[in-house]
């Protein structure tokens, strides 16, 4: 059975909005609505997300899921499939001599409409009318948009010929590769020679993408930190000092009731991270947080209600 067979269900209009439980005026509609551009800050530094209205949100999720359930995960690619994330990914460069992370600059704002339409047009093989529908859906002024649902699976296909090239490449180096969306991380035995940074960077460029030169980074056999997970000599993961440091300092600071809901919600997440790799860690500073916030989120409600 070939890609196109299983997407039978987009090879027409009546077939794509039965299978999105939308009619065409309220696809229209969520797709002129379109996005909330916004600035996100981080160490100093900002970059724009795009957030799709929240009828756009809904039927993304949907392309998302048929797209999951019909396409085969790369072996590479560790983000966009059920079950995949960070702390997988890294777990695959556990107990290696070397260790390379680098990063893909503006991966998705560099991801191109027209690639996107590309394989669009090679997975289902349909009419313009789907086909604009499906790259209108997924795309925002011409390039993949960060806050959509579908940008993470559509980038690793939009790119799968290119990662295909550079993760045969390596298995005939004896280096594990894998792919975290804009993140790629390298591992072996040996070592990493420099030619292979540049052989990498230059097959990304057909594609209009590079790498980011200060975002390189080279691990020994000690210690390496991949995609937010700290990897020790002996194989143990955990999250990074700095986030469990965050977190200790922010509460040094501020007691968990003169926090806001945002600094709440900060906290929380910082400690479900850290108890992914250990459960018993701030168990008793979580269970406050989280009482605390709803008890923030009830007098807002109360308040909003009121007016």
């Amino acid at each position: 059975m070939t890609i196109k067979d299983n997407f039978k269900s987009f090879e027409s209009l009546d077939k794509t909005l039965k299978l999105l439980d939308v009619s065409l005026e309220e696809m229209q509609q969520a797709i002129n609505k379109g996005y909330r551009r916004y600035k996100t800050f981080k160490n100093g530094k900002f970059r724009w997300i795009e957030e799709p209205n929240d009828e756009l949100k809904i039927i993304q999720q949907k392309i998302l899921l048929y797209l999951q359930n019909n396409l085969e995960c790369p072996t590479y690619c560790t983000a966009g499939f059920k079950g995949q994330n960070n702390i997988k990914n890294a777990e695959k460069h556990r107990n290696k001599r070397e260790v390379l992370t680098m990063d893909i600059s503006h991966y998705f704002p560099n991801t191109q409409e027209k690639y996107v339409r590309k394989i669009f047009s090679e997975f289902i093989g349909v009419d313009d009318n789907v086909l604009n529908l499906l790259v209108k859906i997924t795309t925002f002024n011409g390039y993949l948009p960060t806050g959509a649902a579908t940008s993470t699976i559509l980038s690793c296909f939009v790119h799968k010929e290119i990662f295909d090239n550079i993760f045969k490449k390596m298995k005939s180096l004896d280096i594990d590769m894998t792919v975290y969306v804009d993140d790629i991380t390298l591992s072996t035995h040996k070592h990493i020679s420099n030619w292979v940074i540049s052989h990498i960077n230059n097959s990304l460029q057909s594609h209009g993408l590079f790498l980011k030169k200060s975002k390189i980074k080279r691990y020994g056999y000690k210690h390496a930190v991949v995609t937010g997970v700290h990897i020790a000599q002996s194989g143990k993961m955990s999250a990074p000092f700095k986030i469990g440091h965050s977190a200790i300092c922010a509460l040094c600071d501020k007691d968990l009731k003169q926090m806001s809901l945002t600094e709440l919600r900060k906290i929380i997440v910082k400690i479900s991270y850290i108890q992914q790799f250990n459960p018993l860690k701030m168990i008793k500073v979580k269970k406050q947080a989280i009482k605390q916030l709803k008890k923030l989120q009830k007098i807002s409600a109360n308040k909003n209600e009121r007016i």
